[in-house]
Parts: C-alpha cells; sequence; structure tokens
C-alpha cells in the first residue's frame, strides 16, 4: 500500500489503522507516489515510483491497482445554486432556506438534500450513505405533501 503522506493517523481511524497493520499481506509503504503506469496487451504490467522506497524498490510488477484520490467533495459548484457548503467543501444540512432547523438532510436550498460522503458531519461510511439514502426519500415525500397538502403514505 503507497501513501504520499507518512502516515494514516491524520485521516483514518485507529480501528482502520490498527486493521491494516495486523494483515499480514499487506505492507504500508508511506511517502510514496506512482510516477509510471506500463501497460502490456494484457493491460496494467507494472508500476513504477517517483523516487525508491528506503529499501531500493521501485517498481512492483502488478496486474492490479485501486487508487483512491481523496476526500476532498466535488462540491464548489453547488455554490452557484444557493447550497451553503462548510470551509472544506461539504455541503451543510439540517438548516432550512430560513435559517431554522429543518430535517436532518435537507440543505439550504429547499427542495435539495445531501446525503452520503460529499454531506458535512457525516460518517464516511457506504452504509451511513445507503442509510442517508433511505431517509432522505421519507424526508422528499413529506415535502412534496406539504407543498401540495396531499398526504403521502410511506410503505405498507
Amino acid at each position: 500500500m503507497l501513501i504520499r503522506r507518512s502516515g494514516f493517523e491524520a485521516t483514518m481511524s485507529r480501528y482502520l489503522i490498527d486493521r491494516i497493520k495486523s494483515l499480514p499481506n499487506v505492507f504500508v509503504h508511506p511517502n510514496s507516489e506512482i510516477g509510471r503506469l506500463e501497460a502490456d496487451e494484457s493491460g496494467l504490467s507494472s508500476v513504477d515510483l517517483k523516487k525508491p522506497l528506503p529499501d531500493g524498490t521501485d517498481h512492483f510488477d502488478t496486474r492490479h491497482l485501486f487508487l483512491f484520490k481523496g476526500a476532498d467533495p466535488n462540491t464548489d459548484w453547488l455554490r452557484t445554486c444557493g447550497v451553503e457548503l462548510d470551509e472544506k467543501g461539504f455541503v451543510l444540512t439540517g438548516i432550512g432556506a430560513d435559517g431554522m432547523s429543518a430535517c436532518d438532510l435537507a440543505t439550504t436550498v429547499e427542495g435539495v438534500y445531501a446525503i452520503g460522503d460529499a454531506r458535512a458531519g457525516s460518517t464516511k461510511r457506504v452504509a451511513a450513505a445507503v442509510d442517508e439514502g433511505a431517509a432522505v426519500v421519507a424526508q422528499i415525500h413529506e415535502l412534496l405533501a406539504a407543498q401540495t397538502g396531499e398526504a403521502v403514505a410511506l410503505g405498507a
């Protein structure tokens, strides 16, 4: 596992760090960067590093690569729509357009909701996003019912 930083501590929970360290088939190489990818007729064949690891390794023969680019949300475009973001670019939820408290997943623009990793304060895990996705459906139904004056039945 190649990581650009000196360690995981600034970006990962202690639980995950300990899990990674306990895996006998995973080696963490801090302060590492990919310099070049090579391919052959079958696809990816190797990864070259920008600079050698402390043991001198600067090349890995491999057919697989998982790249995690980072946790910066791609949300700047929402600013043009009036959706408020925090200082790191995550979508603020739980405050209605009138500044009053609203449902947890509502943004500052009525009818616009945020779930998952892009939401400020969210638990950055897939299961949390799935749960939020289910919850937002109910909130959307409530909004539509309020706008039309009709009752909306959820579930059976």
